[in-house]
């Protein structure tokens, strides 16, 4: 098992909280893309996050805010207007 720096663990919580979506390249750390998957899961049940998308070996983890920043349904409706 893989150990998550918890001085790195901090840094992307902290940016969670600021932005509430980040994207993490994880190449480094898993060699295959299903182990990025697995890793990105892990790191999310850490931080209290969702994976919102997983491509290769990129996880992209949001987390909502009290309140949200980002206001999901307004971004569908802009963009169904579109």
């Amino acid at each position: 098992s893989l150990h998550l720096n918890p001085t790195w663990l901090e840094s992307v919580d902290a940016k969670l909280w600021q932005d509430e979506i980040v994207l993490i390249r994880l190449n480094n750390a898993v060699a295959k893309k299903k182990g990025a998957k697995l890793l990105g899961e892990r790191i999310a049940t850490e931080l209290d996050a969702h994976i919102a998308q997983v491509v290769g070996h990129t996880a992209l983890l949001y987390r909502a805010d009290i309140p949200p920043v980002l206001d999901l349904n307004e971004m569908i409706a802009e963009k169904s207007e579109e």
